[in-house]
């Protein structure tokens, strides 16, 4: 009986060992391929839900570069496409005709260059509010990955929102160009100006760590706005209203 008792149990083992041995483990990269499929699909509400809760358990790189890839994907902006407007160089500059104005070699090349980033500037998505508050979503998710990857990611957002608040103030400076222009009318601008200078010294530094090879060039890019922010906020705004 005893025997009889040992070999059962010893059956039962087995049968629970193989069991288990088929069961897949349960792997960051197969709980990641779930939140993969459902950005893939478009499922975008669903996609943020279940990865936000995988970063409560989870808060690894790969998981954040997913769920902000998810609130960015709500705002219109890919992830496959995102990287599309990075590269200058492979572009065809804006046509910009010389022939009328004699202008050195120097000038030639600069204007070509400037083409060239204009021409990287239209290629660069637009959202709307909506779009830019999941952008700031995703961007408060990377905000504590120091990993040159999530810092160039985290840069390419802010260049989308940049974007998106340039033209619409432009736009609505338009508006105010139709009427007489009054200080108090651009004092908005100038202080919507500053914000974009902000914007820039945040960029560059993204920067600065996503390319650490070029990081005295980029610490130098960072100074100097912060320098013209400093002069731009000390010139005196007239207390009168005066008009143009």
């Amino acid at each position: 009986m005893r025997r009889l008792i040992q070999l059962t149990f010893f059956v039962v083992t087995l049968s629970l060992l193989a069991c288990q041995s088929k069961e897949e483990p349960l792997t960051r990269e197969s709980r990641l391929s779930k939140g993969h499929q459902l950005i893939d699909q478009g499922r975008w509400n669903e996609a943020i839900r279940y990865l936000t809760k995988l970063e409560q358990q989870d808060p690894h790189l790969h998981v954040r570069l997913a769920l902000a890839s998810a609130y960015a994907g709500r705002a219109g902006v890919r992830i496959e496409k995102i990287y599309s407007f990075v590269t200058v160089r492979n572009l065809k500059p804006m046509a910009v005709s010389l022939s009328a104005v004699r202008v050195d070699q120097k000038t030639q090349e600069l204007m070509q260059v400037l083409g060239r980033y204009a021409a990287q500037w239209e290629k660069i998505p637009e959202v709307q509010a909506e779009g830019r508050e999941d952008l700031t979503r995703a961007l408060q998710v990377l905000a504590a990955q120091p990993e040159a990857g999530a810092r160039l990611y985290a840069a390419t957002l802010r260049v989308v929102l940049l974007k998106s608040v340039v033209n619409e103030g432009l736009l609505n400076w338009q508006v105010v160009r139709s009427q007489k222009i009054c200080s108090d009318m651009v004092q908005p601008y100038f202080e919507w100006a500053l914000q974009l200078v902000d914007h820039l010294i945040v960029i560059s530094e993204d920067l600065t760590s996503a390319f650490p090879e070029k990081k005295s060039e980029f610490i130098r890019y960072t100074e100097d706005l912060q320098r013209f922010k400093k002069e731009a906020e000390a010139i005196p705004w007239p207390q009168e209203k005066i008009c143009f």
